[in-house]
């Protein structure tokens, strides 16, 4: 009787296979990660075009587009424009968030911990429009990645600005923006802050620099030297002491730069000045909210998604210069700028 015997894998065969399937892995997971990344961009261009569309609809509605800021109360009897509603939350009936919306109560600041708990409710709610999916930390803590432009000054508490959104008490409409709406930028994408790593990339952050003589701008490029060597002054901080209150996009709810809004003056992802914001008064301690230097960034290759005023969304390159970046950000200096430009 003749026994047939099996033939099965040496140990130098199978290691073999092992090695030739880790290849193939390794050779797929590069494209099977750039198709997620394609994926999550589409669905930040969708929520940025779906907040153009509110945007408008709400100017339709209104005659202007939503403040950046609002006012109310405090405690009975004492209002202020700290910690109250943005114009994501006035937009939130043109987002099918009306049910949000009616949460709302624009009597009162929406800041928690400022004295009342009238909006502590809507203060936790998370809106899926208002946060980039590119980015792994926006929806944690933070709950904004999308910033209106409130141009290319420097003073955070700005009652007129040259961009489409103003800090404080005004409203622009279609007929303010001088140079195009298809020229000038509404919203821009920006990496939430990160209170566990807070020298990492766009996310650091540094307040109590000090303030230059002449700090207030209605247009940065009055004194761009100026700009330059503070921000210079602001990186050197954060890269030996950096700031613990990163709270860049903290809330979709609050009108305040940092938090729902952004200038444009450094651009997108700077290689130069890879920080999120800075702020020159307050102390060390204080948040990114009211203040006076942004960088615009995001995790996709190459550059940001921008919303303009128009309601188009458009991807602008990281090597954009700085004069095209701003020119972008002005709404009534006259630029002329081409798209090949960024």
């Amino acid at each position: 009787m003749h026994i047939r015997h099996r033939r099965g894998f040496t140990l130098i065969e199978l290691l073999v296979v092992i090695a030739i399937i880790g290849v193939l892995i390794a050779l797929l997971l590069p494209a099977v990660q750039s198709a997620r990344e394609a994926a999550r961009r589409s669905q930040c261009v969708n929520n940025l075009k779906q907040m153009g569309l509110a945007m408008h609809n709400y100017h339709q509605a209104v005659g202007t587009f939503a403040m950046g800021n609002a006012r109310a109360y405090s405690n009975p009897g004492v209002a202020t424009d700290w910690g109250t509603f943005s114009a994501h939350a006035m937009m939130l009936p043109f987002l099918e968030q009306t049910q949000v919306y009616n949460a709302c109560n624009f009597d009162w600041t929406v800041w928690y911990d400022y004295g009342n708990i009238v909006n502590r409710t809507v203060w936790n709610i998370k809106v899926a429009s208002f946060l980039c999916p590119s980015d792994p930390n926006a929806g944690k803590d933070h709950f904004n990645s999308y910033h209106g432009s409130f141009g290319t000054g420097t003073d955070p508490w700005a009652t007129d600005t040259n961009g489409i959104y103003a800090p404080r008490y005004n409203a622009y409409g279609i007929q303010d923006i001088l140079d195009g709406s298809s020229n000038t930028i509404a919203y821009v994408e920006a990496l939430t802050g990160d209170y566990k790593q807070l020298q990492k990339k766009y996310r650091m952050m540094a307040s109590g620099i000090g303030q230059p003589g002449g700090w207030s701008m209605y247009d940065a490029r009055s004194n761009m030297p100026l700009i330059i060597q503070q921000a210079q002054q602001c990186l050197q901080t954060m890269l030996s002491t950096p700031g613990s209150n990163s709270n860049r996009g903290a809330r979709w709810q609050t009108g305040s730069p940092g938090l729902t809004l952004t200038n444009i003056i450094l651009t997108p992802n700077s290689k130069q000045f890879p920080f999120s914001a800075c702020r020159w008064d307050c102390s060390s301690g204080c948040g990114t909210d009211f203040g006076h230097l942004f960088v615009p960034s995001s995790i996709h290759p190459g550059g940001v998604n921008v919303m303009f005023g128009d309601g188009s969304v458009r991807f602008v390159k990281d090597t954009v210069s700085q004069q095209v970046w701003m020119s972008l950000g002005s709404r009534d200096g006259g630029e002329v700028v081409s798209a090949d430009q960024y």
